[in-house]
């Protein structure tokens, strides 16, 4: 029962393809060298030396688990960096502690974490020196003559490792850069569309105006004219088109005046096609729809905002869950968004964020970065009109 609770644990803990392998690898490097340390005389089952080195390779994947989980972690990046440096004292550890230099797997294991900490061309310069231990202790501490054979075996597995975790990753932000640029393009064309439609209304009701309305007007001011120049029936038959006339021009201005005051856009399909399922993360973007914004400039920087924050919490924050929300009222759109991670240095406002404050300046808005107790970004709108 326990077992099976463990394995739904693990299941639970979204743990990969490659987890799997290192889990499986650890668990028969394990077995095998608490197994034969155990036939020596000096370490026998329990012994302290054995206890001693079994508490090695547990701390050691205790260490891996929690460092190449998905989840956030309290103190990024620091906090994944020292169980890194922990596994690695405790392999050197485990070199002096059991004589079998296969034992190196364990360096192979911990390599392929490194470029997910530096470049892979750093961790590849690094690499002999990370080789280094292996061929110090079990040459000199274990006096074994083909040592330095050995050590330089491990030390293209521990390259190789770093590079298929490279690539791995690599593609894997390669993926999720696509997806990002996938999710860009639909929630612009979203707004193309909107933009488009508003465009198509402004120009219908100009022409109406400038159009039908010009050629009615004329047309009242005539049958006016005639109405004085006729008598009898006939005047009576032209004031009544007049009338009529009358009428339809003011028809036709109410008609436009309609249109104007719903020359808005719906950018609630553009928010939708910005909403993303994140490994480990949680993502919520709440709006009403409709959501009407009247100038495509607050509807740019409304999605801006979303866009450009939603793409620094998937790469940047230490957070789990995003959240934005976009209210409005009679007088005022507001954007109020915030993730769970904590700041671990104070806000730097390079280019995103100066390109965030231009482009809310330029639909006449303002808008406001908080720090503590999570990073938050808040942005209002007034709702303007053609009258404003």
């Amino acid at each position: 029962m326990m077992n099976m609770s463990l394995l739904h644990k693990l299941v639970d803990n979204n743990y990969s393809v490659d987890r799997w392998v290192a889990l499986l690898t650890w668990a028969l490097l394990t077995a095998a060298c608490l197994y034969f340390l155990a036939q020596r005389p000096g370490s026998p089952f329990l012994s302290l030396h054995w206890l001693l080195t079994a508490s090695c390779f547990v701390v050691f994947y205790l260490g891996f688990h929690v460092a190449t989980r998905d989840e956030p972690l309290p103190g990024e990046p620091t906090t994944r960096i020292v169980l890194v440096a922990i596994q690695f004292v405790l392999v050197v550890v485990l070199y002096f502690l059991v004589p079998y230099n296969f034992v190196a797997i364990l360096m192979v294991l911990w390599a392929a974490q490194l470029p997910y900490f530096m470049p892979l061309n750093k961790a590849i310069t690094a690499s002999p020196v990370i080789a280094l231990p292996h061929f110090l202790v079990y040459q000199i501490y274990w006096q074994d003559d083909l040592a330095w054979l050995s050590a330089l075996l491990f030390w293209t597995f521990i390259i190789f490792s770093m590079t298929m975790m490279g690539t791995q990753l690599k593609e894997a932000r390669a993926k999720e850069n696509e997806q990002r640029i996938n999710r860009e393009l639909r929630a612009t064309q979203a707004l193309l569309a909107e933009a488009t439609k508003q465009t198509e209304r402004t120009r219908i009701a100009r022409n109406i105006h400038d159009l039908l309305g010009h050629h009615l007007t004329a047309l009242t001011i005539n049958l006016q004219v005639a109405e004085h120049k006729s008598s009898g029936e006939a005047r009576a038959l032209i004031a009544k088109s007049r009338s009529i006339a009358q009428l339809l021009l003011a028809d036709v201005r109410e008609a436009v005046s309609t249109i104007r005051e719903s020359d808005s856009m719906d950018i609630a399909a553009a928010l939708e096609a910005l909403d993303v399922d994140i490994a480990g993360k949680t993502v919520t973007i709440n709006y009403p729809s409709p959501l009407n914004i009247q100038h495509v400039e607050t509807a740019e920087a409304i999605l801006a905002l979303v866009q450009e924050s939603l793409t620094n919490f998937m790469r940047h924050s230490t957070g789990n869950h995003y959240q934005a929300n976009v209210t409005q009222t009679d007088d005022w759109i507001k954007v109020n968004i915030s993730d769970n991670g904590k700041m671990t240095k104070p806000i730097n406002e390079g280019n995103g964020i100066r390109g965030l404050r231009e482009r809310v300046a330029l639909a006449g808005g303002n808008i406001a970065f908080t720090e503590s107790p999570t990073f938050t970004i808040s942005a209002q709108f007034r709702r303007m009109t053609d009258n404003d």
